[in-house]
């Protein structure tokens, strides 16, 4: 593993999420203290897990044409996601088998690049990657942690609560208070998004 390119990637998410602080208009503390969270943990060096493997899943194969599809305002980001995209272990929700589809474990996946088991060690944040194949609904579903998306390629539609569903285009955010429900489906063409958790991030979400 060269050290340097999970170094890049928490430099520029540290940027990124520095950017988000000053431009967003904070409506919801939690979204607040979650980007301060987030900031001061990926300002700190960070011990690489000589312990993480690589592992794919069958959504991988829209991987390339995601990171390609990246807007090039973003193109800190991309690089660093092509320089790391063979090295990454991604991974499924075990609390979502034998209750969502086939379909959607065809076509749903995430990875854990900064976090308590990622390629950086960090024991009070979770920042990846969630990967969605064309045309998957990803289920109502809930957890205790603070968590932030932001969309980095891919048209897709997500739904708070019971609420009608809201186009989500690329570079838009989107931010989870505790145990809000959620649920997402694409369009057309694979979805990739920034993940990050802050909070209780030790437990998986739980499908509604």
């Amino acid at each position: 593993m060269n050290m340097q390119n999970v170094l890049l990637f928490k430099s520029y998410v540290n940027i990124f999420y520095k950017r988000l602080k000053k431009t967003d208009n904070f409506q919801n503390s939690n979204y607040s203290w979650h980007l301060d969270k987030l900031i001061s943990s990926t300002s700190q060096d960070l011990e690489l897990n000589l312990n993480y493997k690589r592992n794919n899943q069958p959504v991988c194969r829209f991987l390339d044409i995601a990171i390609q599809n990246v807007p090039a305002s973003q193109s800190n980001i991309s690089s660093s996601l092509e320089n790391l995209k063979n090295k990454l272990n991604w991974q499924v929700n075990d609390n979502y088998q034998n209750i969502f589809s086939n379909d959607f474990f065809e076509n749903e996946s995430f990875v854990e690049i900064i976090g308590p088991t990622g390629l950086l060690i960090c024991p009070n944040i979770r920042i990846g990657l969630l990967l969605l194949g064309k045309n998957v609904f990803y289920p109502s579903h809930k957890h205790e942690a603070l968590e932030l998306y932001n969309i980095l390629s891919g048209t897709s539609m997500w739904q708070l609560f019971d609420n009608d569903f809201e186009k989500q285009n690329p570079l838009d955010n989107i931010f989870h208070d505790e145990w809000v429900p959620h649920a997402m489906k694409t369009i057309g063409e694979p979805v990739l998004a920034l993940f990050s958790w802050s909070g209780m991030i030790n437990k998986e979400a739980i499908p509604i």
